[in-house]
């Protein structure tokens, strides 16, 4: 059976910061529109991928939006291919399961990065299919570095 091995994490990013431009008697709802971003590095010589996944949750530049916050992710992953059960390529299981198990790791930054502004109320990111929001967006960049 082939299989994902994740080795390991490191952010790149991590940040919190207010918007000075933010009214919140005028505004009742706080804006947290995302923003994600992925990056995928595949050694197909290696059976190694570095995946890199950031977010941007509100923004600085929109009133209605009280912070910014960013999660800059890397985790590294490796593959044990076995074509006898299942012929499933490397960069499927990354797009899959290496952003998804990213996303684990960013949701509680996210909230612990909020709650410790100690301004506003605690948010949990959802649940959320990554890699369809990701593709829906043309968001996914997949490069390779040997063949």
């Amino acid at each position: 059976m082939s299989s994902l091995r994740f080795e390991n994490y490191f952010l790149r990013e991590l940040s919190y910061k207010k918007n000075d431009q933010f009214n919140h008697k005028k505004t009742k709802t706080i804006d947290l529109t995302p923003e994600l971003l992925a990056n995928i590095l595949v050694d197909k010589k290696e059976n190694k991928g570095v995946v890199n996944l950031k977010t941007v949750q509100g923004s600085l530049d929109n009133e209605n939006s009280a912070f910014e916050v960013v999660v800059d992710i890397v985790g590294i992953f490796h593959f044990k291919n076995d074509p006898s059960e299942y012929d499933i390529k490397f960069e499927e299981f990354l797009k899959e399961n290496a952003l998804a198990i990213l996303w684990s790791y960013i949701r509680p930054m996210v909230s612990d990065l909020i709650t410790r502004g100690n301004e506003f109320p605690n948010f949990i990111l959802p649940v959320i299919n990554v890699r369809k929001i990701l593709e829906e967006n043309d968001s996914i960049k997949i490069e390779y570095i040997s063949e």
